[in-house]
């Protein structure tokens, strides 16, 4: 029955609402209970005066205190009250229910009260049987001079108030409660339509993604966890749709980039086959071409394979102090051969940088990724430059640290200590549109990026995830004929690095 969010808290309201009109019935009556004395007194006191003048004038007419109270049993029944004659020592001469009459019964003695205070007495009275009762009393003027005065008086029990009281002003609260509660159950409903209408949506949504629609956007402004959620599975839905297109294109690169090799293997194998390659000249080429492009396929493969691990974490980073400046030192050394052969003007200019915590071979993967591209697309007489300094990020303000002759553009990265690593060419440049793609797999500029070489395209793609892995960020900026600049930071190490 209460299956759903909405009859759920429909129900839980419901309950609260009862919960608490129980709650300030039972409070109430505990304050009444507290006034129940008063409030006899209050309403013997209010009843008492036009009694006695009753009584005065029944006595005044020669009736006997037995005659009077015969006449004033109708009253006193209505009143809900006991209306008794009495001696100043407490014996009753006449009871309007008979019982009482001739008994005496234990109360102070009483005295006509003296002007100008209340012009009744009130007290408590205990009957012959032990049972405590409430009175107002008021004098009887004497018929003749000198005769001791009489009193009427009216007794009731204690809670007989409260009786009253509630009986008067039951029908009057039972009527605001029943209002009370017929309000709350329509908010209730309304605030649980609040509630559920847009969790109903967004669970409609969620079926949606489910069947394939990525192209949903929730609108959800109130309330604010709610909407919270809506923000975060209109996230969710964006990341699905980028996953599943990364997905598709993933699976259409692959193929692309396996096709070429594939289409030249099987195509010079066959001329192997059928004697196209005829001399031993022929048949060598032939097979070297397999040899190459069997070589990138595995080279293919194997990027792939470091790809998927580091995007699941599955590589485990060495977390070891690393000396920056000397890694970029043997990256440089190591293409300075190949950047003299043609003719292009590799740079390091890197001070002493402060240590960075991580893998000291996946960094060199990173800047070695980054070098070679730089000599692919920088022709001959142009000029690399790889620069580092150490900086402090304060405010989103840099603030250098070592010396750096050419001020650096930055990725947005949080406030600290970081180490950063630019390698900048003065080669065709990527063009603007590409720039916000250039960090996917297998995507290609151009034809012309990549007629130097002959890499698998997952190159920058396998450096980003080795930066985000050591906590930095890699950027990129290029002006088109101008160059491209390449820029990584990386957080300091506390530690010193090893020897």
């Amino acid at each position: 029955m209460f299956t759903s969010l909405r009859s759920r808290l429909i129900a839980s309201y419901v309950l609260i609402i009862l919960i608490c009109l129980i709650l300030v019935g039972l409070v109430l009556l505990a304050l009444l209970g507290s006034l129940r004395a008063r409030l006899a007194f209050i309403r013997l006191a209010d009843a008492s005066i036009p009694t006695a003048f009753r009584v005065q004038s029944l006595w005044q007419r020669g009736l006997s205190p037995a005659e009077i109270a015969d006449q004033l049993k109708d009253q006193a029944e209505a009143q809900g009250c006991r209306i008794l004659i009495l001696t100043p020592e407490g014996k009753v001469l006449a009871d309007t229910r008979g019982d009482w009459t001739g008994r005496r019964l234990k109360m102070p003695t009483l005295k006509v009260p003296p002007v100008p205070q209340r012009p009744y007495l009130s007290g408590k009275l205990v009957t012959p049987g032990g049972r405590t009762f409430l009175y107002v009393a008021l004098p009887i003027t004497p018929l003749k001079p000198g005769q001791r005065p009489l009193f009427v008086a009216l007794t009731t029990t204690p809670g007989w108030g409260i009786q009253v009281f509630l009986r008067e002003l039951s029908p009057g609260f039972l009527l605001a409660g029943g209002i009370a509660f017929l309000v709350s159950i329509l908010l209730a409903l309304l605030i649980a339509r609040s509630i559920a209408r847009p969790l109903q949506r967004i669970a409609a949504a969620a079926e949606e993604i489910a069947r394939g629609n990525y192209d949903l956007e929730l609108n959800i402004t109130s309330p604010d966890e709610v909407c919270r959620l809506a923000t975060s599975f209109n996230r969710m839905a964006r990341q699905v749709k980028a996953s599943r297109q990364a997905q598709r294109d993933f699976v259409a690169n692959v193929s692309h980039e396996l096709k070429t090799p594939l289409t030249s293997i099987k195509g010079f194998a066959q001329d192997i086959l059928d004697g196209t390659a005829r001399d031993e000249a022929a048949q060598r080429r032939a097979a070297e071409i397999i040899g190459d492009e069997a070589d990138r396929m595995s080279r293919l493969v194997d990027a792939l394979l470091d790809l998927a691990r580091l995007e699941s974490g599955q590589v485990e980073m060495a977390r070891e102090p690393v000396d920056l400046a000397e890694v970029l030192r043997r990256c440089v050394e190591g293409f300075a051969l190949r950047a003299e052969e043609g003719g292009v003007d590799l740079r390091l200019e890197v001070p002493a940088l402060p240590p960075v915590l991580g893998d000291r071979d996946r960094l060199a993967q990173v800047f070695t990724n980054l070098i070679d591209n730089a000599l692919k697309h920088t022709p001959s007489g142009g000029t690399i430059w790889v620069r580092g300094c150490g900086l402090r990020v304060r405010k989103g303000k840099a603030e250098y640290s070592t010396p750096i002759a050419h001020r650096l553009t930055l990725p947005q990265v949080a406030d600290g200590e970081w180490v950063a690593v630019e390698v900048a060419d003065t080669g065709e440049g990527i063009p603007p549109e590409d720039l916000p793609r250039i960090f996917e797999r297998f995507y290609q500029v151009d034809k012309s990026r990549a007629r130097k070489g002959s890499g698998t395209g997952l190159g920058l793609a396998i450096a980003k995830e080795i930066v985000e892995a050591h906590g930095g960020k890699i950027g990129v900026e290029s002006v088109v004929g101008l160059g491209a600049r390449f820029t990584v930071l990386l957080p300091v190490s506390t530690r010193s690095p090893q020897a």
